[in-house]
């Protein structure tokens, strides 16, 4: 890992150097931000994406799955000093270079599908494309639409067809996605920090706007099972191990997410405790032991912290809720978007309005807070059904090949729970505000390419092994 770290600062070096070369010569591209600092931070991530893309390393598969993840940091980054929307070029860009090396990639190698794959694609293409015709929407996520739906995610589930041929396949999508849990997890503190300077605002609840609690915790679900799988397999120290673990609590913590609370925290405890190789119960106690010994200390010492203060203002009324089902409505806050949602399915039940119509038709946000109602209002029964069957399917074939761990499948349906309780993660194309998202649909091609690895290489071994990434 250490070398791969080392080789991404190397290119990021490259990047800066070449835009602050050309800076120098053609001077006025500093004024495209608000400030000549902004715009070499975003320049230098896009001719980033072009160098780690388009040069030769033995870690392409990091470079091809980190892009989608850095693009979320830039977008907040550029904040609206930069053209935003589903349909911006600045928003775009980088999954249009990323669709650029993939469709490169397959003209030197030529076509590795199955016709069962082949089919699949073709169904996802031909029913999605349905849904961005139909959008009352269409001409302000049209673009962006297409670069995601119709050429992204077919080309990268393609990509990872391909390359789940390698012998080390599995060992190494592990230890990528484990760096880039560790990635998400110091750029979500960055932005609380940066967060709440921004524009002198001491208030630390305004971060949670700033950093995109929802869609951020929902990468965390994900991204978290490959984290222990790496540490386990590798027997880290526990040191690590016990960082990660950190991690992981304070974005939670700094979230101010109640649904983040009541959904995340039991998965954080199932998952590491169903994982016997990640801690020993004597690192548990160690933990626990001193906790009780300074028990009053560390209250009387988090009463004198602003963070506690905001947490009594989230969670506040949180005792007096009557079941953990309610509790889970009242997280997501959000009963009245559904109302309005199921009405919208009502108006065109089969189809529904297309894919972004909730956000001009429905109360202005960009989903209804929940995948269920987001897809019955945009897609319709077809879209729905078809949608929670490729879910199913996947959830079927993680369950039965795995046989000695179960933090896939846990994952799986924790971020399910998140995004049919606090928020819709799947793809999101907003026309307004500033993220353009898809990371989970590419993580979760991870989940199956990864379980799909160990049968694949098990009968590629009989054959006579397979090269390394």
């Amino acid at each position: 890992m250490f070398e791969l770290i080392i080789e991404v600062v190397k290119k990021l070096l490259i990047s800066l150097l070449l835009v602050s070369f050309i800076s120098l010569l053609f001077d006025k591209i500093l004024t495209i931000g608000e400030s000549p600092f902004q715009t070499i931070v975003v320049l230098t991530f896009y001719v980033y994406c072009i160098i780690s893309l388009f040069t030769f390393s033995r870690h392409k598969l990091f470079y091809v799955l980190s892009l989608p993840v850095l693009t979320q940091f830039i977008h907040i980054f550029q904040k609206y000093s930069f053209t935003t929307g589903a349909n911006s070029f600045w928003r775009l860009f980088p999954f249009i270079l990323l669709d650029l090396y993939f469709i490169n990639f397959f003209f030197r190698k030529g076509n590795y599908l199955s016709k069962k794959s082949q089919f699949f694609i073709s169904i996802w293409l031909i029913i999605n494309a349905f849904f961005i015709i139909i959008s009352p929407n269409a001409e302000r996520i049209l673009w962006g639409g297409i670069v995601l739906y119709l050429f992204t995610l077919p080309l990268a589930f393609s990509y990872l067809s391909y390359m789940i041929q390698a012998d080390d396949f599995q060992y190494e999508i592990e230890k990528y996605l484990c760096l880039l849990f560790i990635i998400l997890g110091l750029g979500t503190f960055g932005l609380v920090f940066a967060g709440a300077g921004y524009k002198g605002s001491d208030n630390l609840l305004a971060t949670r706007n700033i950093a995109d609690t929802n869609v951020t915790m929902a990468y965390f679900i994900l991204l978290w099972p490959f984290v222990l799988l790496y540490t386990a397999r590798n027997a880290l120290s526990h040191l690590f191990k016990l960082a990660m673990l950190f991690l992981f609590t304070g974005v939670v913590i700094l979230s101010f997410s109640r649904g983040a609370v009541l959904i995340v925290v039991p998965y954080l405890i199932l998952t590491t405790l169903l994982t016997k190789e990640f801690l020993s119960f004597k690192w548990v106690l160690a933990l626990l032991i001193p906790g009780v010994i300074y028990k009053s200390k560390i209250t009387d010492f988090l009463e004198t912290q602003d963070l506690t203060y905001f947490w009594k203002l989230r969670f506040g009324d949180m005792i007096s809720l009557n079941s953990l089902l309610t509790k889970l409505e009242s997280v997501s806050g959000r009963a009245e978007i559904h109302r309005i949602a199921y009405h919208l399915f009502l108006k065109s039940p089969l189809i529904g309005h297309g894919i972004g119509s909730f956000e001009i038709l429905g109360p202005g946000y960009r989903e209804a807070h929940s995948m269920w109602y987001t897809l019955l209002a945009e897609e319709g029964i077809i879209g729905t059904t078809y949608i929670y069957g490729v879910f199913s399917a996947l959830i079927i074939f993680i369950l039965k090949t795995q046989n000695d761990r179960f933090v896939l499948p846990i994952s799986l349906l924790f971020y399910l729970i998140f995004n049919h309780t606090v928020g819709s993660t799947f793809v999101i194309l907003p026309v307004k505000s500033i993220t353009i998202n898809c990371i989970a649909p590419i993580i979760l091609l991870c989940f199956y390419f990864h379980t799909k690895s160990r049968d694949y290489n098990k009968l590629n071994h009989e054959k006579g092994g397979s090269p390394h990434l």
